[in-house]
């Protein structure tokens, strides 16, 4: 349980323990930041991760379309107390941004798969493709399908994606695959991913 106190200098200050916890209404003034990888509102999600290229091998086996390079990690799919459980995930935006060019050329995509663990160098199992040419977009209300261009990890810069795409719950591993072939070392690369999503 945290412990928590008011003072006239700095607000409400947390003295001892994790999160924080209200049993009742609480109104928040002012500024609300989140600094973990993970911040939640409801059943709406923020998460990021980072990724690097430094365990590739494509000097010594070339990367296909479809193969893992790096393993981001999980979704949190929790779903608040009082709804039922998840059993979609909606992608609603996705942020790439390069801050380290692969060196050599690479396009790539985010993919979401039910498999944990898939090796870089590997195709991704039963992957959905929610960023990359290969997507298929929803536009807003509209519901009108569309398509955008694959990552370019060999040019640094910002990408933003806002794919709308909703996968079943347990396709919650993301993974940065490869959409063209690689035979040339991308071991420079570092990136990181904003995904913002809701669980229902």
């Amino acid at each position: 349980m945290p412990k928590v106190k008011i003072t006239d200098a700095a607000g409400l200050v947390q003295e001892s323990g994790s999160g924080f916890e209200c049993n009742s209404v609480a109104t928040l003034k002012g500024n609300v930041r989140g600094h973990g990888e993970l911040n939640s509102l409801g059943a709406k999600k923020f998460q990021s991760f980072t990724g690097t290229l430094a365990d590739t091998n494509a000097a010594a086996i070339t990367y296909a379309d479809g193969d893992v390079l790096v393993e981001l990690g999980t979704l949190n799919v929790e779903a608040p107390a009082g709804h039922v459980t998840a059993t979609k995930i909606l992608i609603e935006k996705v942020t790439v941004i390069v801050t380290t060019v692969s060196a050599n050329a690479i396009s790539a995509m985010v993919s979401l798969s039910a498999t944990s663990g898939t090796a870089t160098n590997a195709a991704v199992s039963s992957g959905t493709e929610v960023v990359g040419a290969g997507a298929t977009y929803i536009l807003g209300s509209k519901g009108s399908p569309g398509t955008e261009a694959d990552i370019d990890l060999a040019a640094a810069g910002v990408t933003v994606h806002e794919p709308n795409i909703a996968v079943a719950v347990a396709k919650k591993q993301i993974y940065m695959a490869a959409t063209s072939t690689a035979g040339d070392a991308l071991t420079a690369g570092r990136f990181t991913v904003l995904v913002e999503y809701t669980v229902f």
